[in-house]
């Protein structure tokens, strides 16, 4: 994770979806006051969040600082306090344009956001995907699309891949993966029954697990080899914020683009093979 100030908010959207309910009033108010929450006392903070002081000296600490003090200081020096969840909400009253101006802006601050949560991993994932025999994505739901996506663009340049949406496919390539394999499992929560379960059949038989994932303490977290984290905050009723999986692209994007530019000797001519291919048949 990135070390600027302005990380703090970054961080807080991240742990956002696991805070207990006390520690999510402390949260909503730093979304929606920004840098001017610095100038709380703490037990104005807590006042206004509707929770206790000990609740919001804990959700300091699980957002890396020391105490509400440090809180205030990182807060005072963020570079700008970033929208608030409500600047996404899309009211009844809101016109079709002013709509898409918040489904835009909530794509940008989450690609921003994720981004800010880069780690050294990425080169690690990068590695394993270029070593694999051959590359398999989970994903349940509209995180099978993202894993569609993916597996198209790896085989059109000649690299082996799945996205199986049937659960007991999913299930069969676990039991069969290998050491020379490698898993993309891609999942909000991290918590999918079946996609964990086929990641734990992959995992006993050696294979590397790279998760794309929110929540570092699910069971996909604790299963993975390499986590890539995504900063989407989903809020919705029906757990439908598309966002959360533009976040998902943009790191499958990263990692293909990293491939075939890195090994441009073999996926250059192999892309140019697969075109030449559609565009005489198609």
């Amino acid at each position: 994770m990135a070390t600027n100030e302005s990380d703090i908010f970054v961080k807080a959207r991240f742990v956002y979806a696991s805070l207990p309910k006390a520690e999510r009033g402390a949260a909503d108010l730093l979304f929606d006051d920004g840098k001017a929450a610095a100038g709380y006392t703490l037990a104005e903070y807590a006042m206004r969040a509707g929770t206790s002081e000990s609740s919001v000296i804990r959700f300091c600490r699980r957002i890396g600082a020391a105490g509400y003090a440090e809180f205030t200081e990182l807060l005072q020096h963020a570079s700008e306090a970033p929208n608030g969840h409500g600047a996404y909400r899309i009211a009844a009253s809101d016109s079709v344009k002013t709509a898409f101006e918040k489904v835009a802006r909530n794509y940008n601050d989450t690609l921003t956001d994720t981004l800010a949560l880069y780690t050294p991993e990425y080169e690690r994932a990068l590695a394993a995907i270029r070593d694999a025999r051959i590359v398999h994505f989970f994903g349940i739901g509209d995180a099978h699309l993202v894993c569609q996506a993916a597996q198209m663009k790896f085989t059109r340049v000649g690299k082996q891949s799945t996205a199986y949406s049937d659960s007991a496919l999913m299930l069969a390539t676990g039991s069969l993966a290998e050491p020379v394999d490698v898993i993309v499992a891609v999942s909000f929560s991290g918590q999918s029954r079946v996609l964990t379960n086929a990641v734990r059949l992959a995992k006993q038989n050696g294979a590397t697990v790279v998760a794309i994932l929110h929540n570092e303490k699910s069971t996909l977290g604790k299963l993975a080899d390499i986590s890539l984290f995504t900063a989407t905050t989903d809020l919705t009723p029906t757990h439908d914020e598309i966002a959360r999986r533009i976040a998902e692209h943009a790191i499958v994007d990263t990692l293909y683009m990293a491939m075939i530019s890195q090994d441009s000797e073999i996926y250059g001519p192999r892309g140019e093979q697969s075109l030449s291919a559609i565009e005489a048949y198609k």
